[in-house]
């Protein structure tokens, strides 16, 4: 059983909260998904350990506003998480990859942009390139975050009577309906993300406001969603042909992931089969397929 333990990082007077796989190997930082935690990343973060011998450790952020670091002040944004990253990778003696799930993968990429000398190989899952939307010049922040990531948003305005609830909340959620996974790895992620509310319901751990800075800078910006394409850092962009509600096509329509392959020269994509926006991290053949990734990148 690969170890795994959770520690604090202090970051400019911050706390934030990590997750550890492993302990003494290499250092590999990962960043998670828009209303997400750390514990996105366990599967992966096992599987990275394990099949390195335990020569390769995977540790992950909990973002501000968010799980473990939801106390920690903002403001929030992609630019401060990709300072943050870069902040606990130095900390911790990053092995220089840097690898993200989502919103992760843009805070992957600008922190290769703006920290060169601490970031020189990503490895993107379903996330990093700028989404194939046409968009208003005047476009509703909030409205458009909606339309993208949907029931992720709607629950952080939700309340539920207990845990349990919560969890079962998440069961009935498209993206684990069978042939999809529901694991123990998926039920740990959902349980870590609950928090009590003075009335005695449970609610979400993760601040609205930092979702709509960060959906803001992801979705809407066109600057801080395009850094892959400043950038010349070599990276590999793993996606899911299914989307946030099991739907087809995913996040990026296979012509879109085409075209940034033959346009970006530092960029390999990879398919991942019989998954989805979620089970890319979270279903165990998936999950392998991003550890496999991760090694690779590693030269191991």
């Amino acid at each position: 059983m690969t170890s795994y333990e959770r520690d604090v990082v202090e970051v400019d007077g911050a706390e934030i909260t990590v997750g550890r796989w492993g302990q003494g190997g290499e250092v590999v930082v990962a960043s998670h998904g828009i209303t997400a935690n750390h514990l996105s990343w366990q599967r992966v973060g096992e599987l990275v350990h394990g099949r390195s011998d335990g020569s390769v450790n995977l540790v992950a952020l909990d973002h501000r506003g968010r799980a473990g670091s939801a106390g920690a002040p903002g403001p929030y944004g992609l630019v401060r998480h990709a300072d943050d990253l870069c902040a606990v990778s130095e900390t911790l003696g990053g092995s220089g990859l840097v690898v993200g799930h989502s919103m992760g993968a843009f805070v992957c990429t600008l922190a290769a942009e703006r920290h060169p000398g601490v970031v020189d190989r990503l490895v993107l899952v379903d996330g990093g390139l700028p989404l194939p939307l046409e968009l208003p010049p005047d476009a509703d922040v909030e409205a458009v975050v909606q339309s993208v990531i949907g029931p992720a948003l709607d629950r952080l305005d939700q309340r539920w009577p207990d845990e349990d609830s919560y969890v079962e909340f998440f069961t009935a959620h498209p993206a684990f309906q069978p042939p999809n996974e529901w694991s123990p790895v998926a039920e740990a992620y959902v349980r870590y993300d609950a928090v009590a509310t003075p009335d005695g319901t449970v609610r979400s751990s993760v601040a609205k406001e930092a979702v709509l800075e960060d959906g803001g800078a992801a979705i809407v910006d066109p600057h801080s969603s395009s850094a892959l394409e400043r950038i010349d850092a070599p990276s590999t962009m793993l996606w899911a042909p299914r989307g946030i509600l099991d739907g087809t096509p995913g996040l990026y329509p296979p012509e879109s992931i085409a075209a940034a392959g033959e346009r970006l020269a530092h960029v390999t994509t990879e398919f991942v089969e019989e998954c989805n926006h979620y089970t890319i991290l979270l279903g165990d053949a998936a999950a392998g397929r991003v550890a496999d990734t991760i090694l690779r990148s590693l030269d191991r």
